[in-house]
């Protein structure tokens, strides 16, 4: 029965476009949907394509390395959040950065742009670039959503600065922050929405004041000192509630 309940919520991923109502997976995904959760012909599944359509598909072919199968219904941008909210996190150290890309991917973030500052220890090399994006495909088909995010390549602060132009507001968790909580500075008419959230060993100075010269707000989290990546995700998930995209 546990078994048929996580068959009946998984959803798998395609890039492919439907031609003639037929619908083809085929790689490491054709390889799970056969091998892994062994689909046969005439199984129904849920795919999405990852900008925001999701089909209802009954498969026709099912091989090793590629399943096809007839579109029987199309939606668009099922169960997506009504804004875009992202989250700007400096490189953190170890797999935390994996945490916050799969935790922001499931509460419906729509981008994740890790940043450089001068407090930031690691790096971000093409390899962990490559396993975010893989950990935020993997809570995509979990969460049953229907668009991945956009991982960014890392950016220099400097261009951080910048990009708060592509967004009607931007807000700084800012550890030392001792006035306004996010309530209290959130625009709840904002159509897009970027958190900024700062290294394990917090911002420089200087770098806050850059920000707010940018245009962000800081905000507190509470008198409770969180981690970098719990900080991320608490951020987020109280934006998307205030904003009325969670419960």
């Amino acid at each position: 029965m546990i078994e048929a309940a996580r068959r009946h919520c998984e959803s798998y991923y395609t890039r492919s476009v439907p031609a003639d109502g037929q619908i083809v997976i085929t790689g490491a995904e054709a390889r799970h949907i056969a091998r892994v959760m062994r689909r046969g012909v005439g199984s129904v599944m849920t795919v999405v394509d990852g900008i925001g359509t999701e089909y209802q598909v009954e498969l026709t072919a099912v091989k090793a390395d590629r399943v096809a199968g007839r579109v029987l219904s199309t939606r668009v941008d099922a169960r997506e959040p009504g804004h875009r909210v992202a989250i700007a996190q400096a490189i953190l150290k170890g797999d935390h950065m994996a945490q916050v890309c799969a935790q922001a991917t499931e509460l419906g973030v729509s981008r994740v742009t890790p940043f450089l500052c001068s407090r930031v220890v690691g790096r971000l090399s093409s390899p962990r670039l490559d396993r975010l994006r893989a950990v935020s495909l993997a809570a995509l088909k979990s969460s049953t959503r229907t668009v991945l995010p956009v991982i960014d390549v890392p950016f220099e602060f400097d261009r951080l600065l910048r990009l708060s132009g592509e967004f009607d507001q931007v807000l700084l968790a800012y550890e030392d922050e001792t006035r306004a909580g996010l309530g209290a500075v959130l625009n709840r008419d904002a159509g897009s929405v970027l958190v900024v959230v700062g290294p394990e060993g917090g911002f420089d100075p200087a770098e806050v004041d850059a920000l707010k010269a940018a245009g962000a707000k800081s905000f507190s989290l509470g008198p409770r000192r969180l981690r970098a990546e719990t900080a991320a995700i608490a951020a987020a998930a109280m934006t998307l509630g205030l904003l009325g995209d969670l419960g």
